[in-house]
């Protein structure tokens, strides 16, 4: 499958001079780690496209224009919901995005996920999404490996399918030490720069499987220190609080679960030796991206997307637990023997 830029996408559909929807909300005061941004970036300065980005509360926007207009695109991304809170905002974003289709706007979904990460109302999803896929002019995909499970999940036409990879985060290298040092002094860590660091990264989720991880570093003895940093999605304080408390309890576990200013994100992965993913189940990952543009090595299962990383020199990928065990083993001897 041919790569694509958001242009040739959207001029693939006949619209050039146009307005573009964009759900959710573009960060653009994020502009080195906000993932809609940076996605965007090619076409903020474009004439020939408008983006604008709306939140919930904003959908009527795009099905008035398409309204007034035939000229206008709505791209979505991450049409889900977590609890019941998020369930009754959902039809209105269904009769919204039925009404902008309707009245011949154009769609392009972003497909992030075969499943909601935290795996709940799998079936109603189900449906939303197979509707989706059916109304959608365009499905958007990050890698071409995922190409056949979105057909077959969603019984998407694979004829609407294209590939525009994950944008790259801009990344600020600093040294090592001065990295330990800003931790330390700014959290009250004592991260000791003569040992290995590993580094959990993003928001601290169930499908993540951190415990699994620490619990794996703790049984087998791992000389290791594990910094794990990231926002708390929503409805995961009860997992967080085990993991703070974890990391209370074992002196090598440094935990941070809170939203990292991008002036804070170059120190993370300055400091780190490598970094631990344990994903259950994941199409692609944000997270994974940003250590990748950081140049660092990455411990990750063979899932999803990730599975096009076999032939990175800095990804390794696993199995099972015996094959991360022995992975996470090899980068503490590879951290010794440099």
């Amino acid at each position: 499958m041919e790569k694509q830029s958001l242009s040739d996408i959207y001029s693939s559909m006949g619209m050039k001079d146009c307005s573009v929807y964009v759900v959710p909300k573009i960060r653009s005061d994020y502009p080195k780690s906000d993932y809609l941004f940076l996605l965007y970036k090619p076409l903020l300065n474009n004439a020939d496209y408008r983006i604008l980005s709306l939140s919930v509360f904003g959908h009527y926007k795009f099905v008035m224009k398409s309204i007034t207009s035939k000229n206008v695109i709505l791209h979505y991304h991450w049409l889900e919901f977590q609890d019941m809170k998020s369930l009754l905002g959902m039809p209105w974003k269904l009769v919204c995005i039925m009404l902008f289709k309707l009245f011949g706007g154009k769609i392009v979904w972003t497909v992030h996920n075969l499943e909601p990460h935290d795996r709940k109302f799998l079936n109603l999803h189900l449906r939303i999404h197979r509707w989706m896929a059916g109304i959608s002019n365009k499905i958007h995909i990050h890698a071409e490996s995922s190409a056949n499970l979105i057909r077959d999940k969603f019984k998407a036409d694979v004829n609407k399918f294209c590939l525009l990879p994950h944008p790259s985060f801009p990344a600020q290298r600093i040294d090592k030490q001065e990295s330990i040092n800003y931790l330390n002094s700014s959290f009250g860590w004592q991260l000791d720069p003569s040992r290995p660091i590993a580094l959990i990264w993003g928001n601290i989720s169930l499908y993540k499987n951190i415990e699994h991880l620490l619990n794996l570093i703790t049984e087998q003895n791992l000389d290791v220190q594990v910094i794990i940093a990231g926002p708390i999605k929503k409805g995961q304080e009860t997992l967080t609080e085990r993991i703070t408390l974890k990391c209370d309890e074992e002196t090598d576990f440094y935990c941070n679960p809170s939203f990292i200013e991008e002036k804070d994100i170059p120190f993370f992965f300055g400091a780190t030796d490598f970094c631990l993913f344990n994903f259950t189940q994941i199409l692609t990952s944000g997270s994974v991206e940003m250590a990748l543009s950081y140049n660092k090595d990455i411990i990750a299962p063979r899932t999803g997307s990730l599975t096009e990383l076999s032939n990175s020199a800095n990804a390794f990928l696993f199995s099972n637990e015996k094959e991360l065990s022995t992975l996470i083993r090899s980068s503490i001897f590879t951290f010794y023997n440099e």
